[in-house]
């Protein structure tokens, strides 16, 4: 005989060959197996494996070819084999009979009878109505006893007559006692595992729903038979909502979600209203059922307890329940798995809504960190913007100040100088025609005469003395278009909205930038002017030209600040100026320069207000900025810049040639 059962048994088996013993032997080695099988189930091998090994062990120690080991379902009212031993491979499958309308199965498993002599194929006195194996001649089948119930039963069967001894029935009923210790044990134990599976995937934060999934799993592998369903308050706790049921048809749980908290309406909402557990063992007589009983009928589903689970407050959460196929009660073993569902639901939830509470929360202040911190981000840029204006504003004040003091300094001369330079050229032109009249009339000189005309150069100084003073002229209208365009581009008396001529104050810009185009000893910088034809343009005059003037200012900066690499190759530092109409609604300003371009990183700040490239002492930082603010937000239109290293820089100002206001 071979007993090297199953699993990780690490006790050496004993190898017994008992058919050549006398009863004495053979009650050795009988004590022998139940020793073996009984280290192997407490080496915590799965049942499955310890039902296998048991039939194996049996047949061999018989020398018969067929065992059986039924066990019962969760109902209490079902049987399902578990293992089979010498059937071919299509007859192995766990299959269930009923046994409430057997009287000698009911006897068997109300203790009245602890074994059966079984007389194969018919068994006209006691049939078990088990179909037996078809070679079968006898047969012997034994209860596995539990605490209050059998829990099943273990069944042998040889192919020749045969009479098995009280010893055969005390070694069958040794083994169903190590059966029934494993079983108990195992039950116990898998009530620990699951509270601790199921705790671990709270404290990891697992999903609600797949925890309450998970739970159902777990304990219906404890319940064979059985159906477990677990249903959730919803947050006006009028309604049960579905939470998890991995076994119940999908329809009926479909038709059940959002059952009503309510007296008579089922066992969970039934529950659920009074606060304490129902127990519904036949849902085709009990009244509770009424309204529910054709649902649960067509699915079958015939008995019901719930148990509902609650916080630490009182307030119900939810239930916990367990379906079977036909009218049962709950035994203490079912009492005790619903206690350790509920107290895990409950758990579960409210560490579940809490995390979520505090999730939420957290989310709730980053919430109010970002739009506090976007607020302040806000205010700081409004503030550097208010800062920028101001500067801007005292700037364009004193600028036009100085600007009104120095054309009412030099128009007031100039006007002068202008208005007389008329009557001092006529005088000129006079005493030129008097000289000509007394060279006519008094041909011959003296010897002092002579000598002056020839020391001052008479005839050049009648030559040049008219271009001296068209030149003078020239000059005086000079600097009196100067003053004009200097009142032009400050426009101090025009603060309003204005149609105006663009090309005009991009030339009164040039103008008085002229003087930073040309380098002594240098490259002069070239302006090429691509003019479209424009329309007069509706717009805050002085303010505008000032974005041209901050921008014209940086692109020659950059050109001059390029210029060894002007001197080491053939080409002219150059600003391209172009102007067009888009769209017929609107115009687009182009100043583009061929330096040394702008890097992206730095691009992304260069209208951000006190941002500068330029060393300290030479930049504020203002200039873009305020360009920005006048196009975009004085003007309703856009500013952009176009640049790559090594190619230049292009700034593109796009206005409404209307401004809605």
């Amino acid at each position: 005989m071979n007993l090297n059962l199953r699993a990780s048994n690490k006790v050496t088996q004993p190898t017994l060959n008992w058919h050549s013993q006398d009863n004495s032997s053979m009650n050795v080695s009988y004590q022998a197996a139940v020793n073996a099988l009984g280290e192997k189930a407490l080496s915590g091998i799965e049942l499955s494996y310890l039902f296998e090994d048991t039939a194996a062990l049996v047949a061999e120690i018989f020398n018969i070819k067929y065992t059986r080991i039924w066990q019962l379902l969760s109902d209490s009212n079902s049987l399902r084999k578990v293992a089979s031993f010498g059937e071919n491979p299509s007859e192995r499958g766990f299959t269930d009979i009923n046994i409430t309308s057997h009287e000698t199965l009911k006897n068997l498993f109300e203790n009245s009878r602890t074994s059966v002599n079984v007389k194969t194929p018919y068994c006209q006195i006691d049939d078990l109505y088990v179909v037996s194996p078809p070679d079968s001649v006898t047969g012997l089948s034994v209860i596995i006893p539990g605490a209050n119930k059998p829990l099943g039963f273990l069944e042998v069967y040889a192919t020749e007559p045969r009479t098995f001894s009280p010893d055969d029935v005390d070694f069958l009923k040794s083994l169903t006692h190590v059966l029934a210790t494993a079983i108990e044990r195992k039950r116990s134990e898998a009530l620990m595992y699951t509270q601790n599976q199921i705790l671990e995937q709270v404290a990891f934060g697992v999903n609600l729903s797949d925890i309450f999934n998970n739970l159902c799993i777990l304990l219906e592998q404890q319940l064979p038979g059985a159906c477990c369903y677990i249903l959730v308050l919803d947050e006006e706790k009028k309604r049960l909502l579905g939470g998890a049921a991995p076994s119940l048809p999908q329809k009926y749980t479909q038709a059940i979600d959002g059952l009503v908290i309510s007296e008579s309406c089922g066992s969970c909402g039934t529950a659920a209203y009074r606060k304490e557990p129902v127990y519904v063992s036949d849902i085709v007589t009990d009244p509770l059922w009424a309204n529910f009983r054709d649902l649960a009928l067509a699915y079958n589903i015939r008995a019901c307890w719930s148990s509902p689970f609650s916080s630490q407050k009182g307030e119900v959460l939810g239930t916990f329940a367990i379906y079977h196929a036909s009218p049962c009660y709950p035994t203490q073993h079912h009492l005790e798995i619903l206690k350790t569902a509920t107290h895990i639901a409950s758990i579960a939830t409210e560490t579940t809504r809490a995390a979520e509470a505090l999730q939420k929360a957290n989310s709730e202040l980053e919430r109010k960190v970002e739009e506090r911190t976007a607020e302040l981000r806000k205010a700081l840029l409004d503030l550097q913007k208010t800062q920028a204006q101001l500067v801007h504003s005292e700037k364009m004040s004193s600028l036009g100040q100085m600007v009104a003091g120095i054309s009412h300094e030099i128009n007031n001369p100039i006007g002068f100088i202008d208005g007389n330079l008329g009557y001092a050229n006529q005088y000129v032109n006079d005493l030129l025609d008097l000289i000509r009249v007394y060279q006519e009339q008094y041909p011959q000189f003296n010897s002092a005469i002579a000598a002056k005309i020839k020391a001052i150069d008479l005839q050049y100084l009648c030559n040049d003395l008219p271009k001296l003073m068209e030149s003078m002229r020239a000059g005086s209208q000079r600097i009196t278009n100067i003053v004009l365009g200097l009142r032009n581009f400050s426009r101090l008396d025009e603060a309003k909205l204005k149609p105006v001529d663009i090309h005009e104050g991009i030339d009164n810009t040039l103008m008085i930038l002229n003087h930073q185009l040309t380098i002594p000893h240098k490259l002069d910088i070239q302006i090429i002017k691509n003019y479209g034809q424009l329309p007069k343009v509706s717009c805050y005059v002085n303010q505008l030209n000032q974005v041209f003037m901050n921008i014209l200012n940086n692109a020659i900066y950059a050109l001059k600040e390029n210029m060894h690499h002007w001197q080491s190759t053939s080409q002219i530092p150059t600003i391209e100026i172009s102007t067009s109409v888009v769209d017929n609604q609107k115009i687009l300003i182009s100043i583009k320069d061929n330096g040394s371009g702008i890097a992206s990183d730095v691009q992304q700040h260069i209208f951000d207000p006190f941002f500068t490239t330029k060393p300290v002492g030479q930049g504020t930082g203002l200039g873009l900025s305020i360009a920005y603010h006048i196009v975009v937000e004085k003007h309703q239109g856009k500013l952009y810049c176009l640049s790559v290293l090594g190619e230049g820089t292009e700034f593109q100002i796009e206005i409404p040639i209307d401004i809605e206001s």
